[in-house]
């Protein structure tokens, strides 16, 4: 592991602990939550950029033309967020919904991309582990504080999964990492876990 990599295994996530159980008992609360909390972080810049852009329709004022152009992206850019965290907490309220939750210890942290994606490993998999990819519903790039000490997974690994990090009860969208790779294990899964994985949405690889 080089330095850079030992610095971004440091960087954990300062959320304060959930307003929900995050014991694997409401996974409801943790949906609902991150849901509310995506749309509050929409409301709280959408109507700033969208006033901007729309004001130079309204005034007709050309010298208004570089804040309405700093409005029309932040606008654009703000529907996307809000677009890609909604996304994510759907796929994981999917998964939740079909799957039982099941605490795996230890979790071991696996690297980290620039594109807030982050790579772990569970340490009780048998055979020969394999790396999976994390996304946050909510798109944060840092780790949750807590996360190697253990999480609630719902989900098929050969498939993916989701999982609520207890304490701050974050959610984590996970497929493996080189999908790929695990084509034969998805292929000796079996009917009943092909369609299993199918209901909740992780036959098939995601976007990253």
């Amino acid at each position: 592991m080089t330095e850079r990599d030992r610095r971004r295994d440091d960087l954990v996530s300062d959320t304060p602990p959930a307003p929900y159980a995050t014991d694997g008992t409401d996974f409801g609360g943790a949906v609902r939550y991150h849901y509310g909390v995506a749309l509050k972080k929409f409301l709280k810049f959408f109507p700033v950029f969208l006033l901007l852009w729309v004001q130079l329709f309204v005034l007709h004022l050309d010298y208004l033309l570089p804040v309405a152009i700093v409005g029309m992206f932040g606008t654009v850019w703000t529907l996307f967020l809000l677009a890609d965290r909604l996304s994510f907490t759907r796929k994981c309220s999917k998964v939740f919904r079909t799957y039982p939750l099941e605490f795996r210890t230890p979790v071991e942290k696996y690297g980290m991309e620039s594109t807030h994606t982050l790579f772990l490993r569970f340490g009780d998999q048998g055979g020969t582990p394999f790396t999976l990819r994390a996304k946050h519903a909510l798109g944060r790039g840092r780790w949750p504080a807590g996360i190697t000490d253990g999480v609630w997974f719902a989900g098929d690994e050969p498939f993916g999964g989701a999982v609520i990090v207890p304490g701050s009860g974050e959610l984590l969208f996970l497929q493996p990492r080189d999908w790929a790779a695990r084509d034969e294990d998805r292929d000796s899964a079996g009917p009943e876990r092909t369609e299993k994985a199918g209901r909740a949405g992780i036959k098939r690889p995601a976007r990253r």
